[in-house]
């Protein structure tokens, strides 16, 4: 069942520690029990959940992130503790529904009989959620918190150059800077931008330039 639900959930291939620029990556890959990875939309958070699965399925260990949770039934946590590790993204779209809360509280609790790693993320910290129920509240309020990176403008270019490697295109500083400069500046608008100049590059046969990328930006 559990393989068939990771199939639902396929990971990114490039949602790597190694593509992850900040200092919450040291902070998850070295989790062992419950974990409250918190920051705002944009900020990192699907990224090192994925890290972190790609990482357990490297050392041979069964892995499984589940996003978009609103679109299933709280049915969707059964059974979830054979995994070594689960990533659970976005709880705070579910919390306050009463399903939710109880199958998420049940989870953490067989995780931890099963000495399990299990990561939930949300907008905010643990102790803002309006959880009802009490039992779950204290639970996720004594996991252990992470908390997503704000990127310098030097770090943003140092994670675009190395999705761009990682995609197996070069990004030069100049065209980086120019993308700074004149695009929103959370990572999750920067990759998809860069998502086209990939593709653009690969149709064109042509380097990313600056030239290039104003033409496909209509700047």
């Amino acid at each position: 069942m559990t393989g068939q639900l990771a199939l639902k959930f396929p990971l990114t291939s490039d949602a790597t520690f190694g593509n992850y620029i900040g200092h919450a990556a040291s902070k998850i890959r070295t989790l062992k029990t419950l974990a409250y990875l918190w920051g705002p939309a944009q900020s990192g958070r699907s990224h090192l959940l994925q890290a972190l699965c790609h990482a357990a399925n490297e050392n041979k260990r069964s892995a499984i992130y589940l996003e978009s949770l609103w679109e299933y039934e709280a049915e969707l946590f059964n059974g979830l503790e054979s995994m070594s590790v689960i990533a659970i993204d976005d709880i705070d779209t579910v919390i306050g529904a009463s399903d939710w809360e109880l199958a998420l509280f049940h989870l953490i609790n067989a995780v931890s009989d099963k000495q399990g790693l299990l990561v939930v993320s949300a907008k905010v910290p643990a102790n803002q959620l309006a959880v009802d129920l009490n039992d779950l509240r204290s639970r996720l309020n004594s996991a252990v918190a992470v908390h997503t990176d704000w990127l310098s403008d030097q770090e943003k270019l140092q994670a675009l150059q190395r999705r761009a490697k990682f995609r197996g295109f070069t990004l030069d500083d100049d065209v980086g800077h120019f993308l700074l400069d004149r695009l929103p500046r959370n990572m999750g608008s920067l990759m998809e931008i860069l998502d086209r100049i990939e593709l653009e590059t690969m149709n064109q046969q042509r380097k990313a330039t600056i030239p290039l990328v104003k033409r496909m930006l209509g700047l």
